[in-house]
């Protein structure tokens, strides 16, 4: 049987497949190096690392969790609105902690990776019996 040469064989290399792989790969890097931060932030050791890793994971925590969040969004305004709602989580966690007077970096780290986490258990829609998404809406006038 002759073989027809209407298909190159191997792996077929689209631009949108290899944006989101590159997206997923700097999404995944991202969480490493913030999980880094947070575990040296919390640890009692002395690292050079620890001050930038820990302010990496401040932003990154939240802004990955509100990214993830906001999907129906463009990828430009997913962006702008994940940092800028990553920065003012951070900032009112710092006002509530410094408001009490219970000023710790344990403590508001563990703040915001609750805030993190329920962010993206929001995201994935864990708290919704049925699925609004996929729910029609009849016309009562037909």
């Amino acid at each position: 049987m002759a073989r027809t040469a209407s298909a190159p064989q191997g792996p077929r290399h689209d631009r949108p497949s290899v944006h989101a792989d590159l997206t997923a790969v700097a999404s995944g890097a991202a969480l490493a190096v913030s999980g880094a931060g947070a575990v040296l932030a919390y640890i009692p050791l002395d690292s050079p690392l620890r001050a930038p890793l820990a302010l990496f994971f401040l932003i990154a925590a939240p802004a990955e969790a509100l990214f993830f969040s906001l999907r129906r969004l463009e990828p430009l305004t997913r962006a702008v609105a994940s940092f800028s709602g990553a920065v003012f989580i951070d900032l009112v966690i710092a006002e509530i902690t410094a408001a009490a007077h219970v000023r710790s970096v344990r403590g508001e780290i563990m703040a915001v990776a609750l805030i993190s986490f329920l962010l993206f258990l929001a995201g994935t829609g864990v708290n919704n019996s049925t699925n609004d998404r996929s729910r029609t809406v009849k016309n009562p006038k037909t």
